[in-house]
């Protein structure tokens, strides 16, 4: 709190305090002593006693003199000197007494009294200079602890009134001296009461003292009745709500009070501080103060600080007071991202001040959290929304005692976890900050419904507490109760994997939400500026609600045009950013009821809806948020008059909707708006994707991308723009990756713009060995340690916030401002054209790249995008791709062969899902792109660079089946030579590579353990190539390591530094290892080195792990002229991006956009005896001179032909290795040509 009466206001340390105050200290015992002695010298005692009275008060006028703060020992020191120099009043008053006689002429009474009230004065003085002293150490770090410093306060302002009440005892009433004593008084009982120090019948005494002082008939001046006044209502405040600041009485009253107090002191900083911090207050809890607002307490809180001494004790204070103002503004006229981050800044300056556990502390936190909240929906930074999760999670482990304190944690918890997994899209996303990523996805599961059950179990308290708790500020409890309810609608429409809740459970919320709302708005006073908010939170709740199935004609009607109402209403026009946002929802209703209306619109209203929506996307041209691609992707919708469920307002009325179907599309000129409009959407997502700290965030950033891609690139395609389809396609693919692979273009062009500081940041921020300090902690600032963020009480010490919980740096964000300032994203950010993708296939002699479009989340019907090698575009329409039964049963069966691997029924399932796939895959696609596709026949057969998207990655094309010569059906991989890409912008930078040559050199990463690592590839291939170089686990660990010893560890350093190397030389990288800890989850999987598995099939012991992201930003140096890198990876799943199939950031990419020219990669769970077949021909092929593809090809014709004998170029040893190999495969029963030990593996890249 903000000590509103101490006159003094400086602040000072002095070399001769701690002197005199020993000195004094001698003296207080002789005094005590020599008083108590007959015989003593009475006039001599007072004057000395006076003397090092004035030489202590001289100190510390010399202190403050200089500037400095006495030590925290120091003024211990102080304060105790004072209780004693207070106790030893009572003996001077004596000596005075004795003294009075001993002096001619002898002293009256009148002389006695004035000699004994100097002392008091002077008394008075030095205890004003230690509160200053203790008051300026309250509020640093270092200083007085928070903890300690009540009791401090209470004890030594008592003792300060003890001085006072000396006085007035001796005063009569007429003296004119009285007054300014009972003035002092006063200030001192206010000071107490802060603390909770008098008792309520103390503090009404003073306040009843403070009510006669302020009137005229005093001998005060102006400014000290002034004075009194705010003493008094602030005494009348704490009488009646017991210190309690979530309590409304007296608010507005003692407010008022100190705007006089101001108004009779404009010079003084701390009267404007005064009025500021209490207006605030009163504002927070719904008082109305006079007609005065937010802004005027923030300019009072400017005007402040702005004249304010920074040495003066109450300056920490006063800026946190500015910032709280300036939170609220934030909240309630403006979301503009600059405005946010100045507050940002600013509250974490403020923490910076305080000391850990400063009553001030916890509201600064919580504004910081809110505000990082709110800036990272906006701008769609994760590490924001996760930095506020942490902060809360600590707060929370606080357990703090005040009911509405909990209440409000909770609240304000439940609402920021809900928005952040809201925006990453998935309910096991790593919000935790602490490493997540290295535990199953298993584990991690349920965020959602414990939230939901956390804001039931509010709502309830939140009533409870209104029940029991009448004194309570109403405001409060409808900020909390608004907050509870814009959690509900967020828990109704949030979506894990595709669907929001159920209809029942969805519905429920929604019903929960529009009553809590209710009683929110309810709580809410006509004037309070939050109203306007809070009535458009309950109309969207009702709108939304009246789209149940069961709800009757028109009831939507009246919550739409309620929200219309509010657009012109004073308190929202003048608030323009609001009133965008009211304009906004309206436009979204008055369109879903268009569509859903029986009889459609009415004429006019689609032109001047068009008309209203283009004026909204102009008012925010660089907006990244999600009603800013929301709004885009309606407003091009419309423009193709196709009639789907209107987007914005985070999904709030997407979720509501009853989509129609397309009617005819519009004209020309609106085809052509759409498409600009979608590949502008798209590009705000790539944008979202660049701020995100880590590429994890920037996966979950980027989902929505890849359908909305094929939504904008079905539109080209039956608009007949195919070039602009492909460009369409690239700009919402593998963002994340993009985003990684640009690191050396984002180097360079921050340096040629002359930020070289900023670059240097974003290298090391981008350099995955920079990730993780030695302290461990994440680049956005969260502890990685067990238990770091968890919410456990800390013992002991005070909980730090600062020190613990940085603000993020917000790099990303950062570096996307410069480069859009100077017009270099989209440049960074753009497609790669036609011509290039043409010159690339040439390069690497392929004949198409071909994107396969699958139905879903596309107008067309589903086909093949074909890029020739002569740079024509050609649209094949595929209507199998309609009936994607067979796909999803065979996904379906191959998530239940993870979550069981082991089961014998389960393997059976999925090998007969897979063969229908196959079936359904040669017949729906295949067959029809090998039937025109480019190429010479059998000696040179069609090659072809896919692009799957959507759920289409996970199909084995190679062993699709193609109907064969005399009926006899055959497999794609017979026919055609098939590689894959992420996107076409990474196969046109891999095809720029150096192609792969294999020599007598490699490197081989053994990271199996025991029997595994026996059977692995690499104990063939330390003899298939001359020149081998063996890393294998640390000894000590179980490991089958070939007769020759390891050359290295699998350290993660040691492994990056030898594949850096062998790219620099033969660039021949081999790794054998497992992919954990969940292989569908591909962004978040590492791989594990040296990993011994127990009974339960679960990781042991100490495991090196290589995390996807690490690699992927990587950036392995090749030579321009070779030989390029290859890397094959006999790990499960590690090329098959389950979750996210659009942003493909799975193992086998990431070595991609690390710089390979090609990666083996793999599709689904491999057999270790299959899988070391199949790489020890492939690297075979490599040895002979084959391309990657080819030497894959090769190795998977052998494992589907009819016979079966190693290559008779093999070294003999070799060739034994893989008769062993293919006997102890045959041997288990097993036919090496069922696709499931061949079709799995493929090659990505050129």
């Amino acid at each position: 709190m903000i000590d509103y009466t101490h006159p003094a206001r400086e602040r000072g340390r002095d070399s001769d305090l701690a002197t005199a105050l020993r000195a004094a200290a001698d003296h207080t015992e002789r005094l005590v002593r020599q008083a108590a002695r007959a015989g003593a010298d009475p006039t001599g005692e007072v004057n000395d006693w006076y003397d090092t009275v004035q030489r202590v008060a001289d100190a510390g006028a010399r202190a403050a003199a200089v500037g400095h703060v006495p030590s925290p020992d120091e003024a211990r020191t102080l304060d105790t000197w004072l209780l004693r120099a207070t106790d030893c009043l009572g003996a001077c008053r004596r000596l005075l007494r004795a003294a009075r006689h001993l002096i001619e002429p002898p002293l009256t009474d009148a002389e006695v009294l004035d000699a004994y009230l100097a002392l008091l004065d002077l008394t008075h003085v030095v205890h004003e200079s230690a509160d200053h002293v203790r008051r300026s150490l309250a509020v640093r770090r270092g200083g007085i602890p928070p903890r300690e410093a009540p009791e401090r306060f209470v004890r030594s302002r008592i003792a300060h009134q003890d001085l006072m009440r000396r006085a007035l005892r001796l005063l009569p009433d007429e003296d004119a001296r009285r007054d300014e004593w009972m003035f002092r008084y006063v200030v001192l009982a206010q000071r107490v009461a802060e603390y909770g120090g008098d008792s309520p019948g103390e503090a009404e005494a003073a306040r009843a003292t403070a009510e006669e002082l302020a009137r005229p008939g005093s001998r005060l001046d102006d400014a000290q009745r002034a004075q009194m006044r705010a003493a008094g209502a602030a005494l009348a405040t704490q009488v009646h709500t017991g210190g309690d600041a979530a309590r409304a009485t007296g608010a507005a009253d003692l407010a008022l009070a100190h705007r006089a107090v101001w108004r009779a002191a404009q010079d003084d900083p701390l009267a404007a501080a005064r009025f500021g911090a209490e207006l605030l207050r009163a504002v927070t809890v719904g008082e109305n103060v006079d007609g005065l607002g937010l802004h005027d307490a923030v300019a009072a809180l400017e005007h402040a600080v702005r004249t304010m001494d920074p040495g003066a004790p109450e300056w920490p204070e006063a800026l946190a007071a500015r910032a709280l103002a300036r939170t609220q503004v934030i909240g309630t006229w403006s979301v503009r991202e600059r405005d946010i981050g100045a507050v940002v800044n600013e509250l974490d300056g403020v923490r910076g001040l305080l000391p850990p556990g400063h009553p001030l502390t916890a509201p600064v936190d919580l504004a910081l959290v809110q505000l990082l909240s709110l800036r990272g929906s906006g701008e769609g930074s994760l590490s924001d929304i996760r930095s506020a999760l942490a902060m809360l999670r600590r707060a929370r482990g606080q357990h703090p005692a005040d009911p509405m304190h909990r209440l409000v944690l909770d609240a304000v918890f439940a609402q920021v976890h809900t928005a952040f997994h809201y925006h990453a899209g998935a309910d096991d996303a790593d919000c935790t900050g602490t490493g997540d990523e290295a535990t199953p996805a298993v584990d991690r599961v349920g965020h959602a419904a414990r939230t939901t059950q956390l804001l039931r179990l509010c709502v309830d308290r939140a009533r409870r507490l209104a029940d029991t708790r009448e004194d309570h500020s109403p405001e409060l409890l409808a900020l909390v109760q608004h907050t509870l309810g814009w959690s509900l609608l967020m828990a109704a429409t949030y979506t894990d994997g595709g669907s929001p809740p159920g209809g029942g459970e969805r519905y429920a919320l929604l019903s929960e939400a529009r009553t809590v709302l209710s009683e929110s708005l309810g709580r809410t006073d006509e004037r309070s500026p939050q109203r306007a908010g809070r009535e458009l939170l309950l109309h969207i709740a009702c709108f939304v609600e009246a789209q149940a199935p069961t709800a009757p004609p028109g009831a939507a009607r009246p919550p739409a045009d309620a929200i219309g109402l509010l657009v012109e209403r004073p308190d929202v026009s003048s608030r323009p950013p609001f009133q965008d946002t009211v304009r906004a929802v309206h436009f979204y209703a008055r369109t879903l009821m268009a569509h859903t209306a029986r009889g459609g619109e009415e004429p006019g209203d689609r032109d001047r809806r068009l008309r209203q929506m283009e004026e909204a996307v102009a008012a925010r041209p660089e907006a990244v948020d999600t009603p800013a691609v929301d709004l885009r992707m309606q407003l091009a919708r419309e423009h193709r008059a196709v009639n789907p469920a209107p987007a914005g307002l985070g999904d709030l009325l997407v979720r509501a909707a009853r989509p129609g179907r397309s009617s005819a599309a519009g004209g020309r000129a609106g085809r052509e708006r759409s498409r600009r409009l979608g590949w502008e959407a798209l590009g705000l997502l790539a944008r979202r994707a660049l701020v995100q700290e880590v590429a994890a965030d920037a996966v979950l950033t980027a989902e929505r991308a890849g359908p909305l891609s094929r939504e904008v690139a079905g539109w080209c395609v039956a608009d007949g723009a195919l070039e602009e389809a492909v460009g369409t396609l690239e700009r919402g693919r593998a963002l994340a990756l993009h985003t990684e692979m640009v690191t050396v273009d984002v180097l360079s062009t921050l340096s040629g713009l002359g930020r070289a500081d900023l670059a240097g940041e974003w290298r090391g921020w981008r350099d995955a060995a920079l990730r993780q300090d030695r302290a461990g902690r994440r680049p956005d600032g969260t502890a990685t340690g067990p238990g770091a963020a968890l919410g456990e009480g800390a013992g002991g010490d005070a909980w730090d916030s600062y020190a613990e919980h940085p603000v993020p740096e917000r790099l990303g964000a950062r570096v996307r401002a410069v480069l859009e300032e100077h017009g270099a994203l989209d440049t960074l950010l753009g497609t790669v054209p036609v011509p290039e993708i043409a010159a690339a296939l040439r390069r690497t002699g392929n004949h198409e790249l071909v994107y396969l479009l699958p139905t879903q989340n596309s107008p067309v019907s589903g086909g093949a995008l074909r890029v020739r090698s002569d740079g024509g575009v050609r649209w094949t329409p595929l209507s199998g791709l309609a009936d994607p039964s067979s796909l999803d049963a065979y996904t379906g069966a191959l998530e239940l062969l993870l979550s069981a691997p082991r089961a014998d029924a389960v393997e059976h399932a999925w090998r007969a899902r897979l063969e229908e796939v196959c079936d359904w895959a040669g017949r729906a696609v295949v067959e029809h792109l090998a039937r025109d596709a480019g190429g010479a026949g059998a000696d040179c057969p069609p090659r072809l660079v896919l692009v799957p998207l959507g759920a289409l990655v996970a199909v084995p094309w190679s062993a699709a089946r193609l109907p064969g010569a005399g009926g006899r059906p055959g497999r794609a991989v017979e026919r055609m030579v098939l590689s894959t890409a992420p996107s076409a912008r990474m196969f046109v930078a891999a095809a720029g590579r150096p192609p792969v040559r294999a020599g007598d050199d490699a490197l081989l990463v053994l990271g199996l353990t025991g029997e595994q690592a026996r059977v692995s590839s690499s104990r063939a291939l330390h003899r298939l190539y001359p020149r081998p170089r063996l890393l294998a686990p640390e000894t000590g660990r179980p490991s089958g390591r070939p007769v020759r010893g390891p050359d290295g560890t699998t350290r993660p350093a040691e492994v990056l530094d030898e594949i850096r190397r062998a790219a620099l030389s033969h660039g021949i990288v081999d790794v054998s290892a497992h992919l954990l800890p969940d292989p569908s989850d591909s962004w978040r999987s590492h791989l594990a080195l040296g990993a011994a598995f127990g009974a339960d099939g679960t990781p042991a012991g100490d495991i090196d792990r290589l995390s996807v992201q690490t690699i992927a930003a990587q950036r392995f140096p090749v030579p321009p002229d070779g030989p390029g890198l290859c890397v094959s990876l006999a790990s499960c799943m590690n090329g098959l991006p389950r979750r996210h199939p659009d942003e493909s950031f799975t193992m086998a990419a990431a070595f991609l956009a690390g710089g390979a020219s090609s990666v083996l990669g793999s599709l689904w769970l491999v057999r270790l005896h299959a899988t070391a077949l199949v790489d020890l021909l492939f690297h075979h092929g490599l040895r002979t001179g084959h391309a990657p593809v080819d030497a894959l090809r090769q190795a998977q014709l052998w494992m589907a032909g009819p016979v079966r004998e190693p290559p008779a170029s093999m070294p003999a040893d070799v060739r034994r290795l893989a008769a062993d190999l293919l006997n102890a495969l045959t041997a288990s029963g097993h036919d090496p040509a069922d696709p499931a030990f061949w079709a799995g593996l493929v090659v990505v890249g050129r």
